[in-house]
């Protein structure tokens, strides 16, 4: 069952045993986010949502192999044909409802160890508000080792005459062989940071953003996301023939955790047991 807040006129609808996933957000009789479709018994697509959170780590894990702490890991392949680990537990998961109001819905997820081998505990909470939505989410370490972790938000947006602005100081180009990435300097054809049509652009990239606002416009409207400062990288995927488009706050670089690199550039980060990461980020909508 979908669970519905209203604030003024603003809408938002979620699916907590979709991912607890957006399905769908509305500013009068605007879309903010591409609509999902109804869903009928318990399968769902995440990919054909509004939006979802991606816990406890963003983009691929090469081969989904990774070591920490002189452990050898290795994660199952979750999107075939692709043989990666992506995206981590959240978007493939069923979520629980853990408080709600007529604004503003809580829900979680508790992960038992597996081939992930830590125990966490995942919550986002939707906040409707002025002319916007709020999203915060966390990761808890559950377990009695430190667990690496990352957070990301991953909403669909309506590609047809969309501008997109984003001021980025560095592309991450991963090598498909080996999974290794390293931040380059951006180039003319990479740069976001001055307005680009969105239905020019093909990319599938992750950048280190300068800035903590995204702003898109269309004739209609302009969506401005801001997120916190924890949020140090974007995803943008524009893939060809689609209608759609996202931007992602992202908190690493994809394989960070295979990274040498320190925090400060791959924004990868270890949580002791009991710790947790948060952030939010807020879409506002001038209509």
């Amino acid at each position: 069952m979908r669970l519905e807040l209203c604030k003024s006129d603003m809408f938002l609808e979620l699916d907590p045993m979709a991912a607890g996933a957006v399905s769908r957000f509305r500013h009068g009789d605007l879309d903010v986010l591409r609509p999902a479709p109804s869903r009928i018994g318990p399968a769902f697509d995440p990919l054909a949502y509004a939006a979802f959170t991606m816990v406890p780590f963003v983009g691929r894990i090469h081969l989904g192999r990774f070591e920490t702490d002189g452990e050898s890991h290795q994660l199952p392949a979750n999107f075939p044909p692709e043989p990666h680990a992506l995206h981590g537990h959240g978007w493939q998961s069923a979520w629980r409802v853990e408080s709600e109001a007529s604004d503003t819905a809580t829900l979680i997820y508790h992960h038992r160890a597996d081939s992930w081998r830590w125990d966490y505990t995942a919550r986002q909470t939707f906040q409707l508000i002025d002319k916007g939505l709020l999203v915060r989410l966390s990761v808890t370490n559950d377990a009695e080792t430190r667990m690496p972790a990352g957070l990301g938000w991953h909403p669909y947006f309506m590609r047809e005459n969309a501008i997109l602005t984003l001021t980025t100081s560095h592309i991450w180009q991963p090598d498909l062989e080996t999974g290794d990435n390293l931040p380059r300097p951006i180039s003319p054809d990479s740069d976001l940071s001055h307005g680009r049509r969105v239905p020019d652009l093909t990319l599938d990239t992750t950048y280190s953003v300068q800035a903590d606002t995204v702003e898109i416009t269309w004739p209609t409207h302009t969506v401005r996301m801001t997120s916190d400062p924890v949020f140090s990288h974007a995803t943008v995927y524009v893939p060809p023939g689609q209608d759609y488009f996202c931007v992602e706050p992202v908190t690493h670089a994809p394989n960070a955790v295979n990274s040498r690199l320190p925090t400060s550039q791959s924004g990868f980060q270890f949580l002791e047991p009991g710790e947790t990461l948060s952030g939010s980020v807020r879409l506002m909508v001038e209509h």
